[in-house]
Parts: C-alpha cells; structure tokens; sequence
C-alpha cells in the first residue's frame, strides 16, 4: 500500500470518531476506526492482513492524535496535510502487517 492510499484510506476515517474530548480513545472509537479502516480499504489484501494492518494502525493513531484533534481534521476539507504527515507518520509502522 503506497503512501496516497494510506492518505485515501485515513482521511475518511475522521469522520468515524465521535467529536469528544478525551484525551485518549475509547473503545468504541478505536472498534470504529478499524471497522471502518477494514471497510476503506484496498481489495488485494486478506481481512485477516487488513484487520491486523487497521488494529496497529488504530493503536499508533491514537497514540498520536485525540479523538477531539480526529474530529476537528474531519471537519477540514481537505484536511491540512501537517495533519495528514502526522497520521501517516503514526501509522507508517503498521504496513508490515500487510505483507
């Protein structure tokens, strides 16, 4: 997966999260986001390799961005690419998991 899917892949997943400002995910947001990275991405790739790509990625995203910081990127059209280096950064370990 080259670095524009993951682009095309993640920035619709902002508007999965709920707009709350916690500092750090709950659970059900977490769900969502791999739900819906799972439902986002690329045919080619077994359910399994993308249920375990998303879980990392949902990991390391959130170790990175709040739900609240998820939220606002949402709202951003089209969202600000320091944004968008950011989450790339944050989930760039993960593609591993695809291979």
């Amino acid at each position: 997966m080259s670095y524009r899917h993951l682009i095309a892949l993640f920035a619709p997943l902002a508007f999965a999260l709920p707009a709350a400002a916690a500092q750090s995910w709950s659970p059900e947001a977490k769900a969502m986001f791999v739900q819906e990275c799972v439902k986002g991405a690329q045919a080619g790739h077994s359910e399994e390799k993308l249920t375990a790509f998303c879980d990392c990625a949902a990991t390391k995203v959130s170790q990175e961005f709040s739900e609240a910081e998820m939220a606002d990127m949402s709202k951003q059209v089209p969202p600000d690419p320091a944004l968008q280096k950011r989450l790339m950064t944050a989930s760039s370990s993960c593609n591993t998991q695809l291979q």
